[in-house]
Formats: C-alpha cells, sequence, structure tokens
C-alpha cells in the first residue's frame, strides 16, 4: 500500500484529500494523512454561529467566475446551500473628500464600459476622466514583461484612476502594495486585455459583446452571483470535506518539524510523536512555513519559498441593535483611498450582503484593517483595534452607538504578496521541484490567493502526486 502525507489541513490540503479520497473509491491502494497543527481545519476559512449570528473569521464568499469552487461544492452535495449576494443592494462606495460616493454603473473590474455613468460620476474629476479616456488611444506596451500594479494603471488609465479606484479594490483584494504587486499574477486579465486589444477599455467592450452574442439560456439568468456562499457560511464546506472523505486520516493539532528523505521515500518529523513515513509528501502550508520544513531535504526549494512574503491584516465583525442605527446601509459596503488618511481598508456591511447573517433587529458590519501598507494596524491588541474601527466608524459613517458584540480577527503574517516576477519565481520553485521526486506544495502561495484558485491547485497537484503512484503501463 502506498501512503500519501498531506501537511497543512487548509481548503487546498482537503480538495488534495478529497481528490485522494476520489481514488481510493475507485479502488486504489493508497493510505492518506491530513496533519494540521492546529485543532481546525479548514485554515483561513472559519465560520462562527451564535444567537442567530453567522460571523466569518477569513473570507465570507469565493467568485463566481472561477468555476472550482462551485464545482466542488457541487460534488460534496452542498449545490443546494449555494447562495449569492443580496440583489437588492448591489451598490459599492468609494470614501473620498469626508463623503461617500457611488462607484459609477458599467465598471467592470474599474474599467468603464458605460459612457453616460462614468462621465456624470462625481467620483473622478474631469481631468481624471479624460485621462482615463486616452486609455482608448494609448498603445500597448510593446513588451509581455511583468510590471506592477501601480505603473500599469498609472499608464493605462492615470493617477486618479490608481488612488480612487485600482488601489483600495484590486490592492485590497490581496492586501498589497500597488507598486510592489505583479500585475501578470494578480489580474491578468488586464494583461492580456492590453496584449490583445491594445486598450482596456476596447477589450472590456469586446468581452461585453461577446457575452451579448452568446445563445440564450432558456433556464433564465444565471443562478449565480459573482459572489458566492453557503447558507450556513464558508465552514459548511470545509465540514462537509471532512464527512465526505471517511478513508483519509485527519489529524488536528499534529505539528511537523521537518522532512527528510527515506531510501525512494520520505520521513516526516512530528512535534513530540514517532516521526512518519510515506511515498508522497504535499505540503499545502504557507510557503515561509514549507521553506523551514525543507531545509534539509530541498535547500534550493527551500531558499525560493523564502522570497515569497507575507504581511498581517485584522478583520473585525462588530453587530448593532437595527433601532436607532445612524446609517441605512444601502450597499454592499465602502472602499477607503489610502490618501484619505484614514486607518480603514474597507468596510462591509454584511447584513445588507447577506442578510441572513444576522437576527431580526439587528445590522452587521465587518471591517479591513492593515495589509502591506499599514502593516502595524492589524498587529495591534484586539482592544486597541476594536477602539480604532469605533473611532472610524464615527467619524466615517456618523455611528455612535455601543455595539451588541465587537470580534476581532488577527491575519498575522498570513496574507501572503504577489510581487512583480512572482510567476518567473513560482516556475523555479516548480522546476527545482523535479530534484526531489515525491515531494509537492500547494496553496495559495503558489497560483491563486481566492478559494477556487486553491481548491484548483490542491486538485491538480493531488492528480499529480496519484499519476506519480500509478503503477507504469
Amino acid at each position: 500500500m502506498k501512503k500519501i502525507i498531506i501537511i497543512g489541513g487548509g481548503i487546498a490540503g482537503l480538495a488534495c484529500a478529497y481528490r485522494i479520497q476520489e481514488e481510493i473509491e475507485n479502488g486504489a491502494d493508497i493510505q492518506c494523512e491530513v496533519l494540521e497543527a492546529s485543532g481546525h481545519f479548514g485554515g483561513k476559512i472559519h465560520t462562527e454561529r451564535f444567537d442567530g449570528f453567522l460571523v466569518e473569521r477569513g473570507p465570507d464568499s469565493f467568485i463566481s467566475q472561477k468555476p472550482w469552487a462551485i464545482q466542488l461544492c457541487k460534488k460534496i452535495g452542498l449545490a443546494d446551500r449555494l447562495t449569492g449576494t443580496n440583489p437588492d443592494q448591489t451598490k459599492t462606495y468609494v470614501y473620498t473628500g469626508k463623503r461617500m460616493v457611488t462607484m459609477p454603473d458599467g465598471l467592470s473590474l474599474m474599467i468603464p464600459t458605460k459612457f453616460m455613468p462614468f462621465a456624470l460620476s462625481p467620483l473622478f474629476s474631469w481631468a481624471g476622466k479624460i485621462r482615463m479616456g486616452m486609455d482608448l488611444f494609448l498603445p500597448g506596451k510593446g513588451d509581455d514583461k511583468d510590471e506592477s500594479l501601480a505603473s500599469f494603471i498609472r499608464r493605462r488609465l492615470g493617477e486618479e484612476a490608481l488612488r480612487k479606484m485600482a488601489e483600495p479594490m484590486l490592492a485590497g483584494i490581496y492586501a498589497s502594495d500597488p507598486e510592489t504587486m505583479s500585475i501578470k499574477s494578480t489580474f491578468p486579465m488586464f494583461f492580456q486585455a492590453e496584449q490583445k486589444y491594445r486598450s482596456l477599455i476596447l477589450g472590456a467592450l469586446a468581452r461585453k459583446r461577446q457575452a451579448s452574442t452568446q445563445p440564450a439560456v432558456p433556464k433564465g439568468p444565471s443562478p449565480f452571483t459573482l459572489f458566492m456562499t453557503l447558507k450556513n457560511g464558508l465552514g459548511e464546506m470545509t465540514e462537509r470535506l471532512l464527512e465526505k472523505c471517511p478513508n483519509i486520516s485527519f489529524r488536528p493539532n499534529t505539528g511537523v518539524n521537518g522532512i527528510s528523505k527515506n531510501g525512494s521515500g520520505w520521513k516526516v518529523e512530528l512535534k513530540g510523536e514517532d516521526p512518519l513515513s510515506a511515498d508522497i509528501v504535499i505540503s499545502a502550508v504557507p510557503a515561509g512555513i514549507s521553506a523551514k520544513l525543507l531545509r534539509t531535504a530541498a535547500p534550493k526549494t527551500s531558499g525560493l519559498l523564502e522570497k515569497i512574503k507575507y504581511v498581517s491584516t485584522a478583520t473585525v465583525s462588530i453587530a448593532y441593535k437595527k433601532e436607532g442605527f445612524a446609517h441605512p446601509l444601502n450597499g454592499f459596503g465602502f472602499v477607503v483611498p489610502r490618501n484619505e488618511g484614514r486607518q480603514l481598508l474597507a468596510c462591509t456591511w454584511t447584513s445588507s450582503k447577506f442578510p441572513s447573517r444576522v437576527p431580526e433587529g439587528h445590522v452587521m458590519l465587518r471591517c479591513f484593517v492593515g495589509g502591506a501598507t499599514r502593516e502595524e494596524l492589524a498587529e495591534q491588541a484586539p482592544e486597541e483595534i476594536e477602539a480604532m474601527i469605533k473611532s472610524e466608524l464615527r467619524e466615517v459613517m456618523g455611528i455612535t452607538q455601543e455595539p451588541v458584540f465587537c470580534k476581532v480577527f488577527h491575519n498575522r503574517k498570513s496574507n501572503v504578496q504577489y510581487r512583480v516576477g512572482h510567476a518567473d519565481l513560482i516556475a523555479e520553485i516548480e522546476s527545482s521541484l523535479s530534484e526531489t521526486p515525491g515531494l509537492y506544495l500547494t496553496g495559495s502561495a503558489y497560483h491563486g490567493i481566492g478559494i477556487p484558485d486553491c481548491v484548483h491547485d490542491g486538485t491538480l497537484v493531488a492528480e499529480k502526486a496519484l499519476q506519480a503512484l500509478a503503477p507504469p503501463v
């Protein structure tokens, strides 16, 4: 019997385990163990449910345009649990000039595709609008070299678009500094649009035309909104994955000290327990932890992994009684450009975005602080972060009442940074693994940070491992 050990029980590791479970059900003679250092499986996905509230410590949804998370949910019997965002509240705001300004209609990931809403929007000055419109006439870059998000947006759309849209919206997704984050690895669709259409606006309009000429689907509109979740929180996905893997051994509170070669296989050194032997080892932990585990067994790979950096963020879920609440919460929330001088990165109005997550008579907000440019704010003590958020919400939204609860969740050094040249670094890491057959890496550090990306990567890595174990034909 062949043995696979997966180190790390986040969503990539669990997707990996599920793919191996499928193979075992098809008759493969494989033993598989998942080692998780904490007592919680799911990594950043962590749902708390109490008193009618549903609070996500980590992500609250995933993007539907990447199909892999939805496909996995359907496979494990969660199709009827999938739910989208509130269709009655779709506005997103930018806090600028000490007021909330609506994002104009017709923006396709910040690229304007409708003239009138964009022209009439108070979000941008006329000079900023004209500069963004110049994208229609500017030449393409002329090469396929990577560059920073800031450099790309300045070049195509100008400084105002960078500061008021790209930085708070796009860099916020990655908690990154736009001056260092890779356009090719974070938003490849922009890079590809310039390569193919020369202009981002022409590319967005072309995609819009293509979508309009697709054959009509007789079943009506898509059942999926841009962001999807599960009715009882994303924790449903990880809980169901554990249930659907009866042949996999899941070991919580099992720390790993290192990995070393053991004949033609591998030895995994555990903290306070006897070592384990395996034919295949899949490391599904953050790159920095993998680097430490592989220092002896794969020093070249370890050194490359150390080049992948992480930053700290914090989320704050805060709930109030609806009676007497000062703000209408008429949208999904707002983002804050860095030049506004605020300590808040963004705020999701959870009770508007997902109304079923709060009991009757209450509202709930979710605030974000930290990231690459303001990391120190996320590393404060919980009580300091709570006081800071209450002050920010009082000044930005006029909220003066005391909350029903306020929960602060730290994500210390857990947000991976895709810096310029990231794709080349990952290619180098994957090439170095050819020197250590039977050793694999998966997770958010490599080919995408979102839940669908991690599901996809974990599944692909499991298939590579299974192929390596398959007897020659």
